[in-house]
């Protein structure tokens, strides 16, 4: 079968990134394995990406990538190890939502983001979904809305201060709508919960609910990305339900220490974009509900510095006190 313009395109392409990161020297020196640290336990979002956007990276750069999980403080003990690592090139912290929520969230952080770590690649964005249980009378967002502001409801979180909480109030300030906050020990806690009718709403990313909203154990009502979800095509977002303002997704990416050298960033950005433009990889990434961003160090350091000031004014907006 003849090749489309598309697909010769799309194998050029990886050839090219393929080609930037084995021609770079020093791949010898640098066979030692390399550790990413996920400042989160194992078995979330954050944890499950970093394992496979790992298993396609380390082959590329020649040699091992091994995940280490350094959970606390929402994300900040991981971060703050990574920050004071030997900037060597061979530690990296797989970043999320959290690294740019903590300056607002923490009275004194242990390090500087912007100062202490430094911005390799964006790998995947991650939406949420406004989820309810199948028992609420609503059907539509129009629909919750309209119930929010006739009763009290009871909203799901990860705690104070994590993905489904600022999510959630993202949304509600967008709506205008109160509700009594309701935060568990986690996101798998919290889904639980609105699973039993202990809850009304919650707002999680699309990997911790795409299958029961599949299977109708919960219902959707709005996803947060800027366009519908692949894997929930019919879930419309919030923007086509009038609510523009509380677009959002959660993120993965890569960070390195401040001062590692230049090649370094190179090499395992270039890396990270020839993994993500493999079709195998995408698929199974597609699969967890994420979107490829495939962005680069000078992007993603403008995106993190542009999400730490949006946060930063929605944690105000809400109230949230830091500890």
């Amino acid at each position: 079968m003849a090749s489309t313009p598309c697909s010769t395109t799309l194998r050029a392409s990886r050839r090219a990134l393929l080609a930037s990161v084995l021609a770079t020297p020093a791949l010898a020196q640098e066979a030692r394995p390399m550790r990413w640290v996920v400042p989160w336990p194992p078995g979330g979002s954050t944890d499950a990406i970093a394992r496979l956007i790992a298993s396609r990276v380390g082959p590329l750069l020649g040699q091992a990538v091994m995940i280490e999980n350094r959970s606390g403080v929402g994300g900040v003990l991981g971060s703050d190890a990574v920050a004071k690592a030997t900037p060597d090139g061979l530690t990296a912290l797989v970043s999320d939502g959290a690294l740019v929520t903590a300056p607002s969230l923490r009275r004194a952080l242990p390090f500087d983001p912007a100062r202490d770590l430094e911005a390799v690649a964006l790998a995947v964005t991650l939406p949420h979904v406004v989820a309810v249980n199948p028992a609420f009378p609503a059907t539509d967002l129009a629909g919750f809305i309209a119930e929010a502001k006739r009763r009290n409801l009871d909203f799901a979180s990860g705690g104070i201060g994590s993905p489904l909480h600022l999510a959630g109030e993202l949304f509600r300030l967008a709506a205008g709508i109160q509700w009594t906050h309701i935060p568990y020990r986690g996101a798998a806690p919290a889904v639980t919960a609105l699973l039993a009718g202990e809850v009304q709403v919650a707002v999680p990313s699309l990997p911790a609910v795409v299958a029961h909203i599949r299977e109708g154990r919960l219902r959707g009502l709005a996803v947060t990305g800027a366009t519908r979800s692949a894997q929930l095509p019919a879930v419309p977002t919030l923007a086509e339900a009038g609510l523009p303002a509380a677009q959002m997704a959660g993120w993965v990416g890569l960070h390195f220490p401040a001062h590692v050298p230049a090649g370094a960033v190179q090499r395992l950005a270039a890396a990270t974009r020839a993994a993500l433009a493999e079709p195998e990889l995408r698929q199974r990434l597609a699969e967890q509900g994420a979107e490829i961003a495939a962005a680069g160090p000078d992007d993603y350091a403008r995106f993190i510095a542009g999400e730490t000031t949006r946060w930063a004014g929605v944690i105000r907006a809400a109230g949230i006190e830091p500890e």
